[in-house]
C-alpha cells in the first residue's frame, strides 16, 4: 500500500490491517520506503506475500521473481532495528505461505523471524507454529479487529438467503461450503475474489468487489453463513458474521470462529457434521436464536475495540 499516514475511524475500507493501524493510532509506511522509518518505539512489519496465482490446489506464489526477494536478502531489518526501539513481524495469510517461495527466500524469511523482537500471529494455532519454528522468540496473538464507527448505524433486515465465505478454490474450500449451504434450502451467495472460478455463477450468486463498509451492509442481510476454509488466516469473515449474529459454520482452528461461535465450529473436512448443523439451524428455531445471540455476545466480550486495545497495550508494555 503506497500511502503514508494514519487511518481515520471513518475509513470506508476498514479491513483488518487498517483496523489495526487505527486502533494503534499508528503511522503507515510503505515497505518500499524503509528509510523513512526511524525514531519509533514499536514497528510492526506486515511482510507482503507477493503476487499469487490460481492453480490446481488453490493459490501459489508466482513463478516470476518475487519482487521482495532482494529486500529479504538485504540488511533492511538490521537498519530498521538500529533506527527504532522494537521491530515485530506480523503474520500475513497462512503461516506456511513463505514455503511457496524459492528456497533462498525461505531461508531469508526464516532469518527474519529469528531476528525480530517478537512475532504477532493470527491465531493460537499459528502462535504454536511460530513458537516451534523459532524457540524462545516471544510470540503473541494479534486478533482480527473491526472498527465500528461506520457500521453502527446498519439496521440488519434478515432475508432468507445464505452466504459462503469464499470461492471454489482449495484455498477457500468454497465447494464444500456450497454443499453444506444447500441444506439451508435458500438462495446461496458468495464473494468475488482473485480466486473465483469460471462457471461458479451457475451455482451461486456473487457479490461484486466492494469496499468494507458496503460489504458489511450487504452481509447484514444474510440469515446463514458457511466458511469451510481450510486455509487458517485472520478470520475476518467469521468475525463479521458474529458481529451481526449470523450463525456461521466454520473452521474450528480459526480463533474468531471458535471463540464467537463454538457450537458451529467443526473440522473443515468433517462435512458430515457441518451438514447436520446446517439442518439443525433450519429445523430448530431455538438453536438458531441461541447461536445468533451467543455470537453477538461473544463478539462484544472478546473482540471489542476496548478489549483489543487493552490486550495489545499490556503486551507492548511487557
Amino acid at each position: 500500500m503506497g500511502f503514508r499516514g494514519k487511518i481515520p475511524a471513518t475509513h470506508e475500507n476498514m479491513r483488518t490491517e487498517f483496523a489495526w493501524m487505527n486502533a494503534l493510532d499508528a503511522d503507515h509506511r510503505c515497505i518500499d520506503s524503509l528509510e523513512t522509518i526511524a525514531g519509533f518505539d514499536h514497528v510492526f512489519v506486515i511482510f507482503p506475500k507477493g503476487r499469487v496465482n490460481l492453480n490446481a490446489v488453490g493459490l501459489k506464489i508466482s513463478n516470476e521473481p518475487n519482487p521482495y526477494s532482494n529486500l529479504l536478502a538485504s540488511d533492511w531489518l538490521d537498519k530498521l532495528k538500529q533506527q527504532n526501539k522494537k521491530v515485530y513481524f506480523v503474520q500475513e495469510g497462512p503461516h506456511w505461505i513463505y514455503s511457496e517461495l524459492e528456497v533462498a527466500d525461505q531461508i531469508h524469511f526464516y532469518n527474519m523471524l529469528t531476528s525480530v523482537d517478537a512475532i504477532f500471529a493470527h491465531n493460537v494455532s499459528d502462535a504454536d507454529y511460530y513458537k516451534g519454528l523459532v524457540p524462545g522468540k516471544p510470540v503473541h496473538v494479534l486478533p482480527t479487529l473491526m472498527i465500528e464507527t461506520l457500521i453502527n448505524d446498519i439496521n440488519p433486515i434478515t432475508q432468507e438467503k445464505a452466504i459462503i465465505g469464499g470461492n471454489f478454490a482449495r484455498w477457500y474450500g468454497g465447494f464444500e461450503s456450497y454443499i453444506v449451504a444447500r441444506d439451508f434450502r435458500v438462495p446461496i451467495w458468495g464473494q468475488t475474489s482473485h480466486a473465483v472460478r469460471d462457471h461458479e455463477d451457475q451455482l451461486i450468486q456473487h457479490l461484486p468487489r466492494i469496499q468494507w463498509h458496503d460489504w458489511m451492509k450487504q452481509l447484514s442481510s444474510f440469515k446463514y453463513a458457511v466458511h469451510l476454509m481450510p486455509t487458517v488466516a485472520a478470520g475476518t469473515f467469521n468475525l463479521n458474521c458474529s458481529y451481526f449474529g449470523i450463525p456461521c459454520i466454520g473452521n474450528k482452528h480459526v480463533d474468531a470462529q471458535r471463540n464467537c461461535q463454538p457450537e458451529l465450529s467443526v473440522d473443515v473436512y468433517d462435512v458430515n457434521s457441518a451438514r447436520r448443523l446446517a439442518r439443525r439451524l433450519v429445523e430448530d428455531r431455538d438453536f438458531y436464536n441461541h447461536c445468533s445471540k451467543e455470537a453477538k455476545r461473544r463478539y462484544a466480550e472478546k473482540y471489542s475495540l476496548d478489549v483489543w486495545q487493552s490486550n495489545i497495550t499490556q503486551i507492548l508494555k511487557d
